[in-house]
């Protein structure tokens, strides 16, 4: 079973996996994948449920801000966040016990899917996020109020008003998460705690878990002025979000989460613990390059632009170095995979690029529509002069300079 942004697994008997599964776009949930959860939740009988995700960076991302920004306006008939707390509410109400797998960051909404859940374990040095303060929304009062009863009072105002950063130990420290475990330990941890459910008479399970579940207190007086403020506040939120939103979606990005040198130094401390050398010796070479480029007297300064700018070069040069190692033969294949794993360490951090089929389809389109066909390869410099223009985030250089040598060829 599967719907946009999610599927379903069956483990074992009475045990399923709900597998949040858009990893390119850093596993969002929007109306399609949240709607799937109400109506699946409504179907269960005494599963255990293991909810995760794809990839190893991040649990989720949020709210899908292109599906907010469509339904985020003055007119809108129903809050943009009505099927998340339909999916929420769902949750709690179901005949299900909810395990939350998180090996990556968990963001916004991502946050209040695993306090959803009846257990949570981390992976250590993922964190958890609520963007509100910096996205311009209003919380729901039902979401504040498991989110308070998860993290307590102190943890929820400092990422709900301030927009804090709480790291898997912090969150351990006050309750958040049952149990957080070395990146290696996380499936065991999770297949432990799951066969100790399985273990469990179900009635017992299932009538101290409901009776639990009462007191997280998520009930809420309904308040017509805390409407009104959200209302206000998704309808310039959104204003915001479509204009700002087609740069958003040229980086593969689709909300402004970690910060990339505060990924960094989170990966660093994990590195560090874990003796992991390999990503420790590409974290400061990378770090050495941003210095150096703010040394420079360029009037560069420390963003995001800066670093992916840097990580790009640095996979541009490490992978003109491939053909040399190549050559060296079995002289050089300890360099080929060190090489290998550096960029697929880097690769990470930058936009997702298209494959070969969908570069020769925006090629064939912009051929079509400028008629450079019938100039062949005299029109290869205009006609990459219009990709790296309206693409050029999408396109990888290599694969571009085939794809249209092929095309301007005839072929």
């Amino acid at each position: 079973m599967s719907a946009p942004g999610i599927r379903e697994h069956v483990l074992a008997s009475g045990v399923l996996a709900w597998e949040l599964c858009d990893p390119a776009r850093r596993n969002p949930v929007g109306p399609a994948t949240l709607a799937w959860i109400c109506e699946r939740a409504s179907t269960l009988h005494g599963e255990v449920v293991l909810l995760r995700a794809q990839g190893h960076e991040v649990f989720c991302s949020g709210f899908d801000l292109e599906a907010l920004a469509a339904s985020a306006h003055a007119h809108a008939t129903a809050f943009p966040d009505a099927p998340l707390g339909a999916a929420i509410a769902a949750m709690r109400e179901a005949d299900a016990t909810f395990v939350a797998e998180l090996d990556g960051h968990a963001v916004g909404a991502g946050v209040e899917l695993a306090c959803a859940c009846d257990f949570r374990i981390a992976r250590r040095g993922m964190t958890f996020e609520i963007p509100a303060a910096r996205l311009g929304v209003v919380y729901r009062a039902e979401g504040l109020a498991l989110l308070e009863h998860v993290f307590g009072a102190t943890s929820t105002r400092q990422m709900v008003l301030l927009g804090a950063r709480i790291d898997a130990d912090a969150a351990l420290r006050h309750g958040a998460v049952d149990r957080v475990v070395a990146a290696d330990e996380l499936a065991d941890a999770v297949g432990e705690l799951v066969a100790a459910l399985t273990r469990s008479d179900p009635d017992a399970l299932r009538g101290n878990r409901d009776r639990l579940r009462q007191h997280a207190g998520t009930s809420v007086v309904p308040d017509r002025r805390h409407d009104e403020r959200r209302a206000n506040a998704f309808a310039r939120a959104g204003a915001r979000l479509r204009a700002t939103l087609p740069k958003a979606a040229a980086t593969g990005l689709t909300l402004p989460t970690m910060a990339i040198k505060d990924e960094f130094e989170a990966r660093t401390k994990q590195a560090r613990r874990d003796r992991d050398e390999k990503t420790l010796n590409v974290i400061g070479m990378l770090k050495n390059k941003v210095l150096m480029e703010l040394k420079s007297g360029s009037g560069a300064s420390e963003t995001d632009e800066l670093w992916l700018s840097v990580i790009s070069s640095y996979v541009k040069q490490l992978r003109k170095s491939i053909p040399e190692f190549e050559k060296a033969g079995d002289r050089g294949k300890q360099a080929l995979e060190e090489v290998a794993f550096e960029v697929a360490f880097c690769e990470q951090f930058l936009p997702k690029r298209l494959g070969e089929p969908e570069t020769e389809a925006i090629v064939r389109r912009i051929v079509a529509e400028h008629e450079l066909a019938a100039q062949g390869p005299k029109a290869t410099g205009k006609l990459m002069g219009l990709l790296m223009k309206q693409h050029r985030d999408e396109l990888d250089g290599e694969i571009t300079k085939v794809v249209v040598a092929r095309v301007l060829g005839g072929g």
